[in-house]
C-alpha cells in the first residue's frame, strides 16, 4: 500500500513532462500579461469617463463597470469565445471566429477591467480637487495636471489593490483550458488521462502556481515600494 501511494505521489512524473508543462505555463504567462495590459487600458478609459462631465458617458461607464464586476470570469470567457463570434458573424454576413488565445485575453481583460476601473476611480477621487485647480491656475493643461500631479499620487495609493487584482488575474488564467487553450492545466489534464496518475501532476501544478505567484508578488511589491518612496513626476 505504501509503495502504491509513493508511486502515485512520485514527482518524477511532473519532471518527465517538464518541457510540455513549461510550454503550458508560458501560455498562462502570455495570457496574463496581454489581458493585464488590456484591463489597465480599458480601466483607465472607463475611470476617466466616470469622472468626466458627460452624464451619458458616466452612465455607460458605470454600467460597464458593474457588468464586469458582477459577471463571473468563466461566463465572460465562454461568452467571448462562443457567443461574440456568432454576433459578429451575423453583423458582417460572413463566418467570424476568435482563436482560444485571443478569446482568453479579451475575456479576462474585460472581466478585470471593471475591478481596476473602480479602483482607479476611487484613487483619482481621493486626490483633493484643489490640486488640479491650482495646476490649471499656473498654466498647466488639464492633461498635464492629470499626468504630472493627480495620476502619480493616485497610483501610489492604489498600488496594493492593483497588485492583488493582478494576482487574482493570474489565478484566473487556470480556467482558460475550458476553451481549449493549451495552458499548463490543459497539459496536466491530457497527461493525466494518458498516465492515469493525476495526483503528482495536479499537485505539481498547484505548487508551481504557488511558487510563481509568491515570487512575482514579492518582486513586484519590492519594486513598487521603492517607486512609492522615491516618487515619480
Amino acid at each position: 500500500m505504501l509503495a502504491a501511494l509513493r508511486q502515485m505521489l512520485d514527482p518524477t512524473l511532473f519532471w518527465e513532462y517538464r518541457v510540455v508543462l513549461l510550454e503550458g505555463l508560458v501560455q498562462n504567462l502570455s495570457i496574463f500579461v496581454e489581458s493585464a495590459i488590456l484591463a489597465m487600458v480599458v480601466a483607465t478609459i472607463v475611470a476617466l469617463a466616470q469622472l468626466g462631465r458627460s452624464r451619458v458617458l458616466k452612465w455607460i461607464a458605470t454600467g460597464y463597470t458593474e457588468l464586469c464586476r458582477n459577471t463571473p470570469e468563466y461566463v465572460l470567457l465562454v461568452w467571448v469565445y462562443f457567443v461574440l463570434p456568432l454576433i459578429i458573424s451575423k453583423m458582417i454576413g460572413s463566418r467570424f471566429r476568435l482563436g482560444p488565445h485571443v478569446a482568453a485575453v479579451i475575456g479576462l481583460g474585460v472581466a478585470y477591467s471593471g475591478f481596476m476601473a473602480e479602483t482607479l476611480r476611487a484613487g483619482l477621487r481621493s486626490i483633493h480637487p484643489g490640486q488640479a485647480e491650482a495646476a490649471t491656475a499656473i498654466g498647466m493643461s488639464p492633461f498635464s495636471a492629470m499626468r504630472r500631479i493627480i495620476l502619480p499620487q493616485a497610483l501610489r495609493r492604489i498600488l496594493p489593490d492593483i497588485v492583488n487584482q493582478l494576482v487574482s488575474l493570474f489565478k484566473s488564467t487556470t480556467i482558460v483550458s475550458l476553451i481549449t487553450v493549451q495552458d499548463i492545466m490543459y497539459q496536466v489534464s491530457m497527461i493525466s488521462v494518458a498516465e492515469m496518475r493525476p495526483i503528482p501532476l495536479y499537485t505539481g501544478a498547484a505548487v508551481l502556481y504557488c511558487i510563481v505567484i509568491i515570487v512575482a508578488t514579492q518582486v513586484f511589491q519590492g519594486l513598487t515600494e521603492r517607486w512609492r518612496k522615491r516618487g515619480w513626476s
